[in-house]
């Protein structure tokens, strides 16, 4: 009994300083998360001129040809244009992604948008000026500070360990809430005619134990994705895991313009008959690919797809196919993490369902608060 009450107290120890520093930051991370749940839709609101447009009843939409047309003839001539994404429903414009380079390495990604019935440019804006994060749109940097806190790139290794040490946290404070009379049923629920230190005390430990095992998910899975390297390597231990596709190189043909956007898409409608054209990926040279990606309705993910095709940019030739219904477990693993993170893989309702998890973590740590405040006195006059 003696060794219990000592790991019990290092163990609730930990919980708490871990809850009080780390898990600050973390109620940021989750609410942040919670919101970006709703990202496009914030971002076409907060940008309607730009990004919506009027829904023509039965009328089909531009040739893919014309609307890529319009796009160009709006950017600089030094403009390089790096991918088309199709509408993702009806009242949305066709984004155009390009870049800018200089002489002096300064670099800016844009956005063009552009009306798929009219195939009339709506307007374009600024991505991202070189490495000034606070130069995007208010929804990117609002995912930046969700996964890197606005530390760059190369520093998300320290929200990575940061998920961990909550991890932690979340499993002691499972060590901890278990009874130790096996009578689990009073840390289920809160009892609402107690004191105000009692309400607190179940509070935490009811809100907790119900939605440990999604946080505990979330975390992981935000963490792996992070250490995406060391995940892959682990995955292969079990299951074969493949590099990144390689979609191959064009062959050159002195005098011989690229094929169009449309013949591109006929191309790859060969391969996957069936599915939504969700980008083309442009050629960044001579011997560059066109590479297509269609969106099949039973993918986890709808912020991309694994289903593209590789197509040489003068021949049409298929140069390689990635097709997800021939991912090995460990694929369809890691194919299965950001979906699962975002809520994505839940469909519509998996939206609002991170919005109310990203909120839990607040509710978590005002309660855990609270409760260190109150044992904090009570021991004050003791002492």
């Amino acid at each position: 009994m003696r060794r219990r009450e000592i790991a019990r107290k290092i163990f609730l120890s930990i919980h708490r300083w871990i809850g009080l520093f780390a898990g600050a930051i973390f109620v940021a991370i989750a609410l942040s998360g919670g919101v970006l749940a709703f990202r496009e839709d914030i971002d076409e609101w907060l940008n309607a001129p730009l990004m919506q447009v009027d829904a023509h009843a039965g009328e089909s939409a531009r040739p893919l040809d014309e609307i890529f047309a319009a796009a160009v003839a709006a950017m600089p001539p030094d403009a390089k244009p790096e991918r088309l994404t199709t509408p993702r429903h009806p009242r949305a414009a066709a984004a155009i992604n390009f870049m800018i380079e200089t002489d002096d390495l300064d670099t800016r990604a844009h956005q063009i948008f552009v009306d798929p019935y009219t195939a009339k440019v709506t307007g374009q804006r600024l991505l991202l000026h070189g490495e000034d994060q606070f130069s995007q749109p208010l929804v990117p940097i609002l995912m930046a500070f969700h996964w890197t806190l606005l530390l760059g790139v190369a520093n998300a290794y320290l929200i990575g360990a940061l998920g961990i040490l909550v991890c932690v946290s979340i499993l002691v404070g499972l060590y901890l809430w278990a009874p130790r009379n096996g009578d689990w049923r009073p840390g289920l629920k809160i009892k609402w005619g107690a004191s105000r230190e009692r309400i607190i005390y179940d509070a935490h430990r009811s809100v907790g134990i119900h939605l440990c095992a999604i946080l505990l998910a979330l975390l992981l899975t935000g963490v792996a994705m992070i250490f995406k390297p060391a995940t892959r390597a682990a995955t292969s231990l079990v299951s074969p895991v493949r590099a990144d596709p390689d979609f191959g190189r064009s062959t050159f043909v002195p005098d011989h313009p690229p094929i169009g956007l449309d013949a591109v898409a006929a191309a790859a409608d060969k391969v996957f008959p069936d599915g939504r054209l969700h980008w083309i990926l442009l050629p960044s040279g001579p011997d560059g690919v066109y590479v297509v990606g269609k969106q099949s309705e039973g993918e986890p993910n709808r912020t991309r797809t694994y289903r593209n095709v590789g197509v040489d940019q003068y021949s049409g030739r298929i140069l390689h196919v990635q097709d997800r219904g021939d991912f090995s477990a460990g694929e369809r693993f890691l194919e299965w993490l950001y979906p699962l993170h975002t809520g994505e893989a839940f469909g519509e309702i998996g939206r609002p369902l991170m919005l109310l998890i990203g909120s839990t973590p607040l509710v978590l740590y005002i309660t855990g608060f609270l409760r260190w405040r109150q044992k904090r006195r009570a021991r004050r006059p003791a002492a």
